[in-house]
């Protein structure tokens, strides 16, 4: 405003010095004409206002159309990209530099709206990737993070904005900016991370990123994968051997009934297709109940209650009455899940635990992001963890190596998590955990 009213009176006075040479040898000539006095001061008069009055006006349009220059400006400046200025007929600089101005507030206004959108995209995209990504400022406080960011600490991500590194004790990853492979427990889970630490600048000021990256989720994926391959060309190719050994088989059996062979000759060769027959008949349910893991279909979900779940999985063991509930446990919790595949989850689950070392107890509850259910079995533990959920792996002489992956694959396909570990007071603790799809 300053500028406005010093430059403006710069013109005001540079106007004046160039009328008033006219102006005073316009007065001299008029005085010294013989007009009368009335005549000569009515003249002088007019004369001043004339020179002084476009002086003046001409200082005011100038104040006007720079106030108004400088208007448009500061709203640019402050990010009002709506105001414009008036549109003149006339083809002049001060017209030009009011079209120039007006075009570079509908760029930037077109820049912003840009910028939003990508910023929108960026959002929703950072939203659903599964990596848990921190930015932390300068003073190590948290500016931003995704909500796979609070799954890792099991709680809603926006509950960890501005607390520092330390209070989530993070700090012990921004010592080396390489990328780290190593086993690690936070509050929403453990196991196996990737952790990589980047930096970025906002401002001049440069701050950490931290990308978390579960390996448990790709490395399932890719042994799944891998072993749903295997398992198809298992399939393929036993049940091409097993259907002819199966069909000879009988067919010899039949000869032998019918040709007058001796007796020990006829023994030995019936007790062999015997064999045969009846290993080929347990090769086939084996490679059928594998197949099971490759053809896992997409759940069905429903609303079922809890209890509902437990009556219908309870009754089908035998010792039933080793099946405890905790007494604690929500009677009114529902589930929304296929219900025929967490009855199958139960039934092996429950299976496992009776024969592990009954009796068992059975505990449930939710909260306003999880659902979870959890097996006490009164055993002697697991001895070797490190193979539980690996197709054709079992710690039991008739065990099939099939239950644990296939619970874990239905698990899975709920984007839930199947956890076992031993506990110092009795044997094996099962932990099922769901999200909780019906709190509003």
């Amino acid at each position: 405003m300053a500028i406005n009213n010093n430059f403006s009176q710069k013109i005001f006075t540079l106007t004046l010095a160039a009328a008033i040479p006219s102006y005073l040898c316009c007065l001299i000539f008029l005085w010294l004409i013989d007009y009368s006095v009335y005549a000569k001061i009515l003249l002088t008069t007019l004369l001043s206002l004339s020179v002084f009055g476009f002086a003046g006006l001409i200082k005011q349009q100038l104040k006007f159309q720079f106030q108004t220059l400088s208007n448009l400006v500061e709203a640019v400046r402050g990010g009002d990209f709506t105001l414009r200025g008036k549109k003149r007929a006339e083809h002049d600089a001060l017209t030009e530099l009011t079209n120039q101005i007006n075009l570079l507030s509908a760029s930037l206004s077109e820049q912003r709206v840009a910028s939003e959108e990508a910023y929108r995209l960026l959002d929703k995209t950072i939203a659903h990737i599964n990596v848990a990504i921190f930015a932390f400022d300068s003073n190590n406080k948290l500016k931003l993070a995704n909500p796979a960011a609070g799954r890792l600490f099991a709680c809603d991500f926006l509950q960890l904005i501005g607390q520092s590194a330390d209070s989530l004790a993070l700090t012990t990853f921004f010592t080396d900016e390489q990328t780290q492979l190593l086993e690690h427990t936070f509050p929403g889970g453990s196991g196996r991370w990737q952790i990589r630490l980047d930096s970025y600048r906002d401002k001049g000021i440069q701050g950490k990123l931290l990308f978390i990256t579960d390996l448990k989720t790709v490395l399932r994926e890719e042994e799944l994968k891998a072993w749903k391959n295997l398992i198809k060309v298992i399939s393929h190719e036993v049940n091409n051997s097993l259907y002819p050994i199966s069909s000879i088989s009988q067919t010899l059996a039949k000869l032998v009934t019918r040709e007058p062979l001796a007796d020990d000759w006829k023994e030995d060769i019936s007790e062999g297709l015997s064999v045969i027959g009846e290993r080929a008949h347990n090769l086939t349910d084996f490679i059928k109940r594998y197949a099971k893991v490759a053809k896992l279909p997409e759940p069905n979900k429903q609303i079922f209650s809890m209890l509902q779940l437990i009556s219908h999985t309870a009754i089908i063991q035998s010792n039933r009455q080793d099946i405890m509930i905790d007494e604690d446990s929500n009677p009114n919790m529902e589930l929304f899940a296929d219900q025929s595949m967490i009855e199958q989850v139960m039934i092996n689950l429950l299976k496992n635990g009776l024969e592990a070392g009954a009796p068992v107890q059975l505990s449930w509850g939710e909260d306003k992001q999880s659902q979870w259910l959890t097996i006490l079995d009164h055993g002697t533990g697991i001895k070797n963890t490190a193979n539980l959920f690996v197709p054709f792996y079992s710690t039991k002489p008739a065990g099939s190596g099939i239950g644990l992956v296939l619970c874990q694959q239905i698990i899975d396909k709920h984007q839930g998590t199947l956890t076992l570990e031993n506990t110092e007071q009795a044997g094996c603790l099962v932990k099922v955990t769901l999200p909780n799809a019906l709190y509003n």
